[in-house]
């Protein structure tokens, strides 16, 4: 199977969709939506992602042959245009429950049609399991629309225009952004059906169906990111963010990484092919030109007329008393084309001629080493190339060509030809082998090894044949395996079979891989930067909307110091800290405030507290928070020495002796003072006792000194 890129380019882009997806409808599912209109919208993604990933199984498995790959793009396919007609019939349902919900008299007409038409072309999608109607597979496992497809496809668009149109109707009903997202996703799979129909081989309406969801999540994610109330629980739980981060980033991640295996497994597999098939026909021209010349030179050796007419004897008589001339000239064609082994056979006397002369009388029925010349007769052919040992060179391993010699009849009259030593051709093998990295073989039609760098291996050593059957002579049979890929071809000159094996690394053909990388990087920056954008929307104005909600709950509204929430608040996070003694703890209680309200009236009171609270913040703010936890009563935590502290103390003293508002000219204040690190053996409540008590004292003294009544005042 060759694929292209653009093929790739959508199966990536439909990985990336069910993905996307998927992702989408587990976190809307998540939030465990109640609203109808929202079930029909997390039904949607779900649709989607069985969609997108019966269409990614339908481009891997097309065009791959045997029972497992056909069976999946005909269940791919199936999905596809099942979920297809599910998908635009969940919109129509998902529209009307949300114009509903906002109080339109929707007519359940619309939703009634759009049923009809679905059920309609569900009935298509399945007669056509039986019937091919609206698509079949050829041969090779390769998709074709038929003519109900372009009716089929006439009914999903009906389906969508419903819910456009009743998006229209109802748009008042709706936000902007709501509606442009809403006809957004009908009308970019509309355009693309249109487009769709007038080109092949490319799925652009499911293409335009994962645009368009990703268009309505951004319109969710928007109105999500607005509703602030509804999501104020998740404001300050971080890992909420970080989680969506993540899943967008593993998103992205993951939908690169798998396009760029995609491409790669594809192109690399293409490429691989076509490099390993230029390498196995360039190293089997060069075998087959090696013997061009020993085959020239048999071939001239039969047609040599003193040959001819020195084989024609009938007797071995005969035989003998032309050797020495048939020698000499089998001597001197060795010399001239410098080969050791030059041969001629008698076929009447059956007498075998090297340059010793007569070597032996062959011996067919009963002599293995001349079964080679019946092989040669039954064969049928002008000449045979076959493996043996040459006994009149020390019993080396040659290649011999063995080229019929015919008289003018068409009559056999013997058989001549070369031998050409092994070593010659094994030494060619294995610069071969070195210079392309690959590994060779030559064999016959059983597997047996005819030639090949391992010499052990000659004539002893198999290769599986089974699938020989399937080569022809015209181009190299091509198989992958665990061990590389191997090229097969019949070489019908030797009546043998060539054997390459591939070693060489995967070159890749980087053009090829630019469009479906391009188009995965801008679709994943596209989700990522969309992502970050609501997602920063939605934790900036939710977290401020809390921020003012929260501080407003802490705060005391007439003074703006912490009040009693805010110090409980505080005191659970030292409690939890364990860092009591870094603290002193100062309660304070307000002196006069009865007699300035009952005597001069509350606005007087008020401008009491309020005077005071400026002193307190003054001088304790440098070192920690000040509260107000009662009408007149107020503590200060802060974090410092007995040094520190007291330089504050010294300061609010000479504030509040130094007070002059327009209603009180005497500001008084009674506190309690503990440096918590003097008292480690106390914990905070027993500290807040001490430093009542001794406020208390404060406030006694204070009565004692001024010689007031306390209880007017």
């Amino acid at each position: 199977m060759n694929i292209t890129s653009l093929e790739i380019a959508q199966a990536t882009m439909d990985m990336f969709f069910c993905l996307f997806c998927l992702i989408m409808f587990v976190s809307i599912k998540a939030n465990n939506p109640k609203q109808k209109s929202m079930r029909m919208f997390v039904r949607l993604f779900l649709i989607a992602t069985v969609l997108f990933f019966g269409e990614t199984l339908a481009y891997i498995f097309r065009g791959n042959l045997g029972p497992f790959n056909i069976l999946v793009t005909r269940i791919a396919n199936l999905m596809v245009f099942a979920m297809n007609i599910a998908m635009a019939n969940t919109y129509v349902r998902y529209v009307s429950s949300v114009f509903v919900e906002k109080g339109a008299e929707v007519s359940g007409n619309s939703v009634k049609i759009a049923n009809i038409f679905s059920c309609i072309n569900i009935f298509i999608v399945v007669v056509n399991l039986f019937y091919p109607w609206m698509y079949y597979f050829d041969e090779a496992n390769y998709y074709h629309r038929n003519n109900f497809w372009y009716v089929y496809t006439l009914i999903s668009l009906v389906v969508i225009f419903i819910g456009a149109g009743m998006a229209i109707k109802y748009r008042k009903y709706l936000e902007k952004r709501s509606f442009i997202s809403m006809m957004l996703f009908s009308f970019i799979p509309i355009i693309a059906t249109v487009v769709q129909s007038f080109i092949y081989g490319f799925s652009i309406t499911n293409l335009g169906l994962g645009i368009g969801s990703f268009v309505m999540f951004a319109a969710y994610m928007y109105d999500w990111s607005h509703n602030v109330d509804e999501h104020m629980n998740m404001i300050n739980d971080s890992r909420f963010d970080t989680v969506i981060m993540f899943i967008i980033m593993l998103l992205s991640m993951s939908i690169s990484i798998m396009a760029c295996v995609n491409v790669i497994e594809q192109v690399t597999k293409e490429n691989s092919e076509i490099h390993s098939r230029t390498i196995a026909q360039m190293v089997s021209a060069k075998i087959e030109n090696e013997f061009i010349k020993p085959i020239t030179v048999s071939q001239m050796i039969s047609s040599d007329i003193d040959i001819r007419t020195y084989i024609e004897g009938k007797t071995r008589e005969e035989a003998e008393s032309v050797k020495d001339d048939i020698t000499n000239r089998l001597v001197s064609i060795g010399n001239e084309f410098d080969y050791k082994m030059v041969f001629a056979v008698s076929d009447k006397t059956r007498a075998y001629y090297t340059y010793n002369g007569i070597s032996r009388y062959l011996d067919v029925e009963n002599d293995s080493h001349d079964i080679w010349y019946k092989d040669y007769l039954d064969s049928g052919k002008r000449y045979t190339v076959n493996v043996d040992t040459d006994e009149d060179n020390n019993g080396s391993l040659s290649v011999f060509i063995n080229y019929g010699i015919i008289d003018t009849n068409g009559d056999i009259l013997g058989a001549c030809g070369v031998g050409v030593d092994m070593n010659d051709l094994v030494d060619m093998l294995a610069r071969f082998e070195e210079e392309y990295n690959i590994k060779v073989y030559l064999v016959n039609h059983d597997g047996l090894i005819q030639v090949d760098t391992d010499v052990s291996s000659i004539e002893t050593g198999y290769l599986d044949n089974s699938y020989f059957g399937n080569i022809s002579d015209d181009d190299f049979y091509y198989q992958l395996s665990e061990n590389g890929c191997y090229m097969t071809k019949y070489l019908e000159g030797f009546d043998w079979y060539i054997v390459i094996r591939d070693n060489n690394p995967v070159k890749l053909d980087v053009n090829k891989i630019i469009l479906p990388i391009v188009l995965i990087f801008i679709a994943s920056v596209l989700i990522m930067a969309t992502s970050f954008v609501i997602i920063s929307m939605r934790e900036k104005k939710a977290k401020d909307a809390y921020n003012r909600r929260y501080e407003a709950s802490i705060k005391d509204e007439l003074t703006g110091l912490y009040n009693r929430r805010g110090f409980e608040v505080d005191c659970e996070i030292i409690k939890k800290n364990n860092n009591l003694i870094e603290y002193v703890l100062i309660m304070m209680d307000l002196n006069g405030l009865k007699a300035a309200n009952d005597n001069i009236g509350h606005e007087a009171g008020d401008e009491l507290i309020i005077g005071a609270s400026k002193c307190m913040d003054n001088a304790f703010s440098g070192l920690g928070r000040t509260y107000r936890v009662g009408g007149d009563e107020f503590v200060a935590l802060l974090r410092g020495t007995r040094e520190e502290a007291q330089d504050a103390v010294k300061t609010f003293d000479y504030l509040t002796e130094n007070f002059q508002g327009n209603l009180i000219s005497e500001l008084s204040v009674s506190k309690g003072v503990v440096v918590c690190s003097e008292h480690i053996e106390l914990n905070f409540e027993e500290i807040k006792a001490m430093a009542d008590k001794l406020m208390y004292a404060d406030k006694d003294e204070y009565y004692r000194r001024t010689g007031k009544d306390r209880r007017r005042v």
